[in-house]
């Protein structure tokens, strides 16, 4: 099995969870990587997506596994030919063991863009939080808020992912309501499983 980073951004990241899966899919069948196919009268690719990006977020860390004896070292080299724009493999690790990465990856990094200057250190002191999210529903989300600081572009935001998936333009607009400023941009950087990046944990 081969465990893939991904990137989704110049224009990518308006493409559904779906869709995605279609694209990657296309894209294997294109560069003639040998993957496994379920058995029966249906059969399917064995590829294993991670848990949905929100529509209109930009992300260097996407990820998905397929079954294959595909070499890794070879294969982002490979990918990369036959991607569309806005897609591209970062880097590929081979693994032995049977991965789910929508129940394993646990928090994301981002960086969000446009929120006027305040002080970080009071936000984390914070009990509670609360958001609106897309539906319009209120909720508390603070425990969701793993970390957050300061850097020269905005600010970086460690948010719950998987299944309490606190997302971060949501994230950013409840900041921006508060603190003033506008959300620009949502970069997805890195995406970990307890505390290690995703790819470093095979």
């Amino acid at each position: 099995m081969l465990v893939l980073r991904y990137a989704k951004e110049e224009g990518a990241e308006y493409i559904s969870h779906l869709d995605t899966l279609r694209h990657l899919q296309k894209i294997l069948i294109r560069a003639k990587i040998p993957v496994e196919y379920s058995k029966g009268y249906n059969p399917h690719m064995l590829l294993y997506m991670s848990a949905p990006l929100g529509v209109g977020i930009k992300s260097q860390a996407e990820y998905f596994a397929v079954e294959t004896n595909f070499g890794g070292n070879d294969f982002p080299e490979l990918f990369n030919k036959y991607c569309p724009s806005g897609f591209k493999c970062l880097c590929a690790v081979k693994t032995q063991k049977k991965v789910n990465l929508q129940a394993d990856m646990d928090s994301a990094e981002y960086l969000i863009t446009g929120i006027n200057d305040f002080d970080v250190a009071e936000f984390l002191s914070l009990k509670e939080f609360k958001v609106l999210d897309k539906r319009g529903e209120e909720k508390e989300v603070r425990e969701r808020v793993l970390d957050l600081k300061k850097s020269d572009n905005g600010l970086i935001a460690t948010l719950s992912f998987g299944n309490f998936t606190l997302r971060p333009d949501v994230f950013g607009e409840a900041l921006a309501k508060i603190y003033g400023g506008e959300v620009k941009d949502v970069l997805k950087l890195n995406a970990f499983i307890r505390g290690v990046k995703v790819e470093e944990r095979f």
